[in-house]
């Protein structure tokens, strides 16, 4: 796709997966000019985007090890849901404690409630009360990942193109790639006084990642297809 077309983005977007992905990747800007969201808010909601994806990557392990194995599939993907599971929770919650400590040190204003507890999942429910409405762009992140597994993963069968050990590991890539960079920006917005050019140009940095990563995704299936029949004639 080349990005400056117009028509590529057209015609990207009449792909539901990418036009509501897209949609809520730029909700924030709706919170950024109305409700006076700055970098500290935004990091810490894609901070908790990166546990829901961890809540959501056990189902479609356990999904595509039983689809392609049967009983044996289904037993090895609750054995490494279970390793996942305690992996990638320890994984958020130094990544979390670390954000919090940050930003803690550069604005107390944004710490959430009380003291961060040793407790993935109350870090999780206090960093919902850090800035106005945060937890409904966040249900917004849930319903649409709660759309891609049922329309993309399931209905459409992007599960037969994957398998137990790329699903485990997708939510890794993911984290390394986007928000080091996310990150980092931050730590200069907050550095500089969180310049609303800067929070909002962290925002569009997100939102283009978001439509490579489902484009991506969608093209999987029709591409392997292609393939398929191509070697088989």
């Amino acid at each position: 796709m080349r990005m400056l077309n117009l028509n590529d983005w057209l015609r990207l977007l009449r792909n539901p997966v990418v036009f509501l992905g897209l949609a809520v990747d730029l909700a924030p800007v709706f919170a950024v000019i109305f409700w006076g969201w700055r970098a500290a808010p935004l990091v810490i909601l894609y901070w908790m985007e990166n546990v829901v994806i961890g809540v959501m990557t056990p189902p479609r392990m356990i999904f595509v090890a039983t689809a392609k194995a049967g009983l044996s599939g289904l037993l090895g993907g609750l054995f490494m849901s279970a390793f996942f599971v305690l992996h990638y929770g320890m994984f958020c919650f130094v990544h979390g404690v670390f954000l919090f400590s940050f930003l803690t040190y550069f604005n107390p204003q944004t710490t959430p409630p009380g003291d961060v507890p040793f407790d993935l999942g109350a870090m999780f429910a206090a960093s919902s009360s850090v800035a106005p409405h945060l937890g409904l762009i966040l249900g917004l992140i849930i319903a649409f990942q709660l759309f891609v597994f049922v329309y993309s993963f399931i209905l459409r069968g992007e599960w037969k193109n994957s398998g137990l050990s790329e699903e485990m590991m997708a939510p890794y890539g993911r984290v390394v790639v986007l928000h080091i960079g996310i990150f980092a920006g931050a730590a200069g917005l907050v550095l500089l006084g969180d310049p609303m050019a800067g929070v909002l140009a962290l925002i569009l940095l997100r939102a283009v990642w978001g439509v490579h990563v489902n484009m991506k995704a969608r093209k999987s299936v029709p591409d392997k297809l292609a393939l398929a029949k191509a070697g088989a004639a």
